[in-house]
C-alpha cells in the first residue's frame, strides 16, 4: 500500500505562484487601480457639488444641494472664495435672510449656523432644539439692568411659568358690563325669539367676521366684506385670533337701540352728541309730518326702577313737544338701555353724559408668543376656556393657563400621544417687529446652475 506524507502533498503547490501575475490577478490588479481612479476623474470633470456634501440639506435650501459656494464662500486677501471646506459665516445666511437681533441687551449673539444646523435632512431649519435656549434662559443675565422675564425656564413641561396675563395679575380693567354666564342659557332672547348661543355665534376669526349668523334678520343688509385675494391662498391668513368684539357685528341683531315706537330706525351707537341730534331730529321730522301729535294726549309713562320721570306739563307748541319727548327718550337711554352695557357719568347737571371709553383687552394676551386658533380648531372651545360658561364679569380674563395646553403639548411628536412643546412652536429667536427693507442679490443662475468649483 501507497504511503502518503504531508511532505508529498506539499511538492504539488507551485510555490512560486506569488511571484508571478496570471491573467486572473492582472485584471484584478487593473480594475482595482482604474476604478477609484475613474472616480476621482469623474468627481473632476462633473460639475455635481453635491458629491461634496456631508449630508442632505433642508427642504428650504435643498433647491441649491449642487451650489456649495453660496453658502461656504470666504475672503481670501480680499476676494471671494468659494469652497467647501470654508465654514458657514453668518454674512453668507444674512445674503438671502433678513434676521434681526434678539435682544438689544443679551450677553452674546450666537452665530447663524449654530442653532440653524444644516445637512440632517429635509427638516425645518427653524426647528431649533430647546438647548439652544436654555443656553441663556435656564440662567438669564443681561448686559444692561435685570432681565425683564423670568430668569430660569428649562422647558415647557418642566418648570415653565404661568402665562403672564394670568399669573398674579390683577383682573383687566374695562368699562362694559357683560356676562357671560347669562350668555350661556339655553333660552335668552333674540330678534326672533328664544335662542341658545354658541361659543363662535360671537367669537370668529377676523375673515370671518361678515359670514352668516344664524339669528340674524334676514330682512338686514349684511356688511359687505372687504375682499381678500388671500383667503383662498394661505389658509391660516386672518384665521390665527379671533377678531375683536363691536356692537355692529355682534350685539345689533340682539340689543336693538329701539327708543320710541312711532320710529322704525333704531338710535345709532355712537357718541352721546350724535344719538342727541339723531333724537331731535327724528322728533322734529316727526311733529312736522303730524302737527297735531302736539295736543294728543301723551301715553302713561312706564315705572322703570331706578329711574326717576319727570313729569312736565302738556306741550303749548310743536318746540316744546319736542323737548320733552327728547328730554323723556334720553332719560331712558341714559339711566337703562346705555347703562346697561356701559359706564355712564354725567359731568354736569342737565348736560350730556360721558361714556367710559369700553378699554376691551387686545385680542392678543400672549404678545411674547404666537398662537393660532386654526391650528386648534378641532378643540371645542369649553374645553380649553373652561371658566367662560361662568363668568359673569368682562373683567375676567378667560385664556386658557399653561396646565390646559400642558395636556397635549407634553413632547416628542413622533411618539404617540404627544404634541409638539419644543420653544420654537410658540417663541421667535428674532424680534421680526424690527425688521426693515430687505434686497438680495443673488440671481436665479447663481442659486440653481452648476458651475465650477475648487
Amino acid at each position: 500500500m501507497r504511503q502518503r506524507t504531508a511532505k508529498t502533498f506539499g511538492t504539488r503547490h507551485d510555490l512560486t505562484y506569488f511571484r508571478h501575475f496570471t491573467p486572473f490577478r492582472l485584471w484584478r490588479v487593473a480594475l482595482g487601480l482604474a476604478v477609484p481612479v475613474l472616480a476621482l476623474l469623474w468627481l473632476g470633470v462633473s460639475g455635481r457639488q453635491s458629491f461634496y456634501s456631508k449630508g442632505q440639506l433642508s427642504s428650504a435650501h435643498a433647491f441649491f444641494s449642487d451650489q456649495c459656494g453660496v453658502c461656504h464662500t470666504g475672503q481670501v486677501r480680499g476676494a471671494s472664495m468659494a469652497s467647501f471646506r470654508k465654514p458657514v459665516t453668518d454674512s453668507a445666511c444674512l445674503s438671502c435672510h433678513q434676521a434681526p437681533a434678539h435682544q438689544p441687551n443679551q450677553p452674546f449673539n450666537p452665530s447663524c449656523s449654530s442653532c440653524h444646523v444644516e445637512h440632517r435632512g429635509l427638516g425645518q431649519l427653524d426647528h431649533v432644539s430647546d438647548a439652544q435656549c436654555v443656553e441663556c434662559h435656564e440662567d438669564l443675565h443681561a448686559t444692561e439692568g435685570p432681565a425683564r422675564l423670568v430668569a430660569d425656564i428649562r422647558g415647557f413641561n418642566r418648570n415653565h411659568p404661568e402665562f403672564a396675563a394670568l399669573r398674579n395679575s390683577p383682573p383687566a380693567f374695562t368699562a362694559i358690563n357683560f356676562s357671560h354666564h347669562e350668555h350661556f342659557g339655553d333660552s335668552i332672547r333674540g330678534p326672533h325669539g328664544p335662542v341658545k348661543l354658541q361659543c363662535d355665534d360671537c367669537h370668529r376669526p377676523e375673515t370671518e367676521i361678515n359670514g352668516p349668523w344664524p339669528y340674524a334678520d334676514p330682512q338686514a343688509p349684511a356688511a359687505a366684506a372687504p375682499p381678500d385675494p388671500t383667503a383662498n391662498v394661505f389658509l391660516d391668513t386672518r384665521r390665527e385670533l379671533m377678531a375683536p368684539i363691536t356692537y355692529e357685528q355682534h350685539c345689533l341683531s340682539c340689543h336693538e337701540l329701539q327708543f320710541d315706537e312711532r320710529f322704525a330706525a333704531p338710535v345709532p351707537h355712537k357718541t352721546p352728541e350724535i344719538v342727541h341730534a339723531f333724537v331731535v331730529q327724528q322728533f322734529q321730522d316727526y311733529i312736522t309730518k303730524n302737527p297735531k301729535a302736539v295736543h294728543e294726549s301723551r301715553l302713561q309713562d312706564r315705572k322703570i326702577p331706578k329711574v326717576a320721570i319727570i313729569e312736565r306739563s302738556p306741550p303749548r307748541n310743536a318746540a316744546e313737544w319736542v323737548h320733552q319727548n327728547v328730554d323723556r327718550t334720553e332719560q331712558l337711554l341714559w339711566g337703562v338701555t346705555c347703562k346697561l352695557c356701559h359706564q355712564v357719568e354725567f359731568p354736569s347737571p342737565g348736560g350730556l353724559p360721558r361714556i367710559k371709553p369700553s378699554a376691551l383687552p387686545a385680542a392678543r394676551w400672549l404678545p411674547h408668543a404666537r398662537f393660532s386658533h386654526e391650528a386648534h380648531s378641532g378643540v371645542a372651545c369649553e374645553s380649553c376656556h373652561t371658566l367662560a360658561p361662568e363668568s359673569e364679569t368682562s373683567s375676567d380674563v378667560l385664556i386658557p393657563g399653561i396646565k390646559t395646553c400642558q395636556s397635549c403639548h407634553n413632547g416628542d411628536p413622533s411618539v404617540a400621544g404627544n404634541a409638539e412643546n419644543r420653544c420654537f412652536l410658540c417663541h421667535q429667536y428674532h424680534q421680526w417687529k424690527d425688521r426693515m427693507h430687505f434686497r438680495g442679490g443673488h440671481t436665479i443662475q447663481e442659486l440653481t446652475k452648476s458651475r465650477s468649483f475648487e
